[in-house]
């Protein structure tokens, strides 16, 4: 069984811890991305060419797709992160509770998602290398939102500082488990364009999304985790914490 402790890890241990995370809580991982996932689809089977943003589709399509994309997968990635989160640290795995504490941080999630965008799209004109700036320097903006419950300004703010002399492990993680989420959604594209009916193909590639995209929440989360081990000591921190409880429990009454 992989190792799940609070340590710092290679690139290769943290996308294998999210595998572990995930194959340790995968029915509660695969709700919250179905249930997440939902309101996008059923938008996907409404709208003519829902699936695409190709160039003949009108503008509030694009529009809408868009929108209902950020909501889905902001909301999405934050439960899973918030769920992975208290499974890594010990805390349980309480999904109700879960949703309940990234609920509130929703509209901050958005924000930061759309200013994100922005700067991705910004760094794509910059001939690509400013995309993977920006990919490594905001690594973790959902992650300190959802984590430390901080607004979109102070997460980017948070996130920068967190990938300061970090952002080659950064990217290199990132683009492990990205690798590995774009074989497999080649793999299944494939097998999905076999079919002539476009609601068969949309199904499909849908249930990939559900199944597969929480390993990509998982791992930014562990990295998150990883990186502030590095950086600020959280795995000492925790150990202290976790001393000071058990010295400040009272004693065990005597007969």
């Amino acid at each position: 069984m992989t190792d799940l402790t609070l340590r710092p890890r290679t690139v290769s241990e943290i996308v294998d811890g999210a595998f572990a995370l995930y194959r340790a809580n995968s029915a509660q991982y695969i709700l919250v991305a179905a249930l997440g996932n939902a309101p996008l689809l059923v938008l996907q089977l409404l709208v003519p060419d829902g699936t695409t943003f190709a160039p003949g589709s009108s503008v509030l399509t694009i529009f809408l797709m868009f929108l209902a994309s950020i909501v889905t997968y902001s909301l999405m990635s934050a439960t899973v992160i918030q769920l992975g989160s208290r499974y890594y640290l010990g805390e349980g795995t309480d999904l109700a509770q879960s949703v309940r504490a990234v609920l509130p941080k929703v509209p901050r999630l958005l924000l930061a998602s759309i200013y994100k965008g922005f700067l991705f799209a910004l760094g794509i004109l910059v001939f690509f290398v400013g995309y993977l700036y920006v990919a490594a320097r905001y690594f973790s903006v959902s992650t300190v939102i959802v984590l430390e419950n901080r607004g979109a300004g102070e997460a980017l703010g948070r996130s920068s500082a967190l990938s300061k002399d970090r952002k080659k492990h950064i990217l290199s993680t990132l683009a492990l488990v990205g690798i590995i989420y774009l074989v497999l959604s080649l793999g299944v594209g494939l097998l999905a364009g076999l079919a002539s009916n476009r609601v068969v193909q949309l199904l499909f590639t849908t249930l990939f999304t559900i199944v597969a995209y929480p390993v990509i929440g998982l791992t930014e989360m562990l990295l998150y985790y990883d990186v502030r081990i590095r950086a600020e000591g959280f795995d000492l921190e925790r150990m202290a914490a976790s001393l000071d409880s058990a010295g400040a429990a009272p004693p065990s009454p005597t007969s």
